[in-house]
């Protein structure tokens, strides 16, 4: 797809999709990839062999990320959210339509989750669906969390940078979907070769056994080299794995 480094992500973990995301880790270890931003969505009732599997995968050296906190939106009451939800996220936007107070409430329920699972603090937080809605982030400063992941890349809290970065997604459930995420992969392939930056590839639980499995396999059989979250936005070559 692309010559450049890849940053990968496999996003909603959570009890009921763990067994599919631990497939989809193995066969991004099999393709050479080191490390896998994990995010985990921490509502429901996860057992205590499932929170070591993810201590597991921390201690692998993959970095586990803060996804939310249950993943659901709210009923849209703005135009906007509306139609984000119709054309983009369906009822995944947590943030949108929740007012600041309930955000950082929320975060604050995240950190305390991982700590009481015995994980190391995240040091990534990537809103569903990519939409901060009423947070910034500046709410990150005086918290663990380093990297804030949008939709069009990434904010690094500790220089206080953003760098824009091309996305290829693969959760294509329907074929109007199929056709625009595979437009649109194309376009950050392209855009990725072209300002030699890392190509940001986020992949869904079902994304296997949905109409763009095939894309993703080309991907990580191509065996393009995966690039450390600590580099996404520094040189286009620092940290390769």
């Amino acid at each position: 797809m692309t010559a450049n480094p890849v940053l990968w992500s496999v996003h909603d973990v959570a009890p009921r999709t763990l067994d599919r995301c631990q497939t989809l880790i193995d066969l991004l270890r099999a393709g050479g990839v080191s490390e896998i931003a994990i995010l985990v969505v921490p509502a429901g009732t996860w057992s205590e062999g499932q929170l070591a599997t993810l201590q597991r995968w921390e201690h692998e050296g993959h970095l586990l990320g803060l996804h939310g906190w249950e993943h659901r939106a709210i009923a849209p009451r703005s135009i906007y959210h509306r139609l984000h939800s119709a054309l983009f996220s369906r009822d995944v936007a947590e943030h949108l339509g929740r007012p600041h107070a309930e955000l950082l409430d929320l975060l604050q329920r995240g950190l305390e989750w991982f700590k009481d699972a015995g994980l190391a603090p995240p040091r990534l937080y990537v809103p569903p669906a990519w939409a901060l809605g009423a947070m910034t982030t500046d709410d990150v400063r005086d918290t663990p969390v380093r990297w804030v992941e949008t939709l069009t890349g990434i904010y690094d809290a500790e220089t206080r940078r953003h760098r824009r970065l091309p996305l290829a997604g693969f959760e294509a459930d329907t074929s109007f979907r199929a056709r625009f995420l595979r437009l649109s992969n194309r376009a950050n392939a392209l855009a990725a070769l072209a300002t030699r930056r890392p190509l940001r590839a986020a992949i869904h639980p079902n994304d296997l056994e949905l109409a763009l499995s095939s894309d993703l396999r080309r991907l990580i059989d191509a065996g393009h080299p995966s690039i450390r979250w600590s580099a996404a936005w520094g040189a286009p070559d620092a940290d390769l794995t």
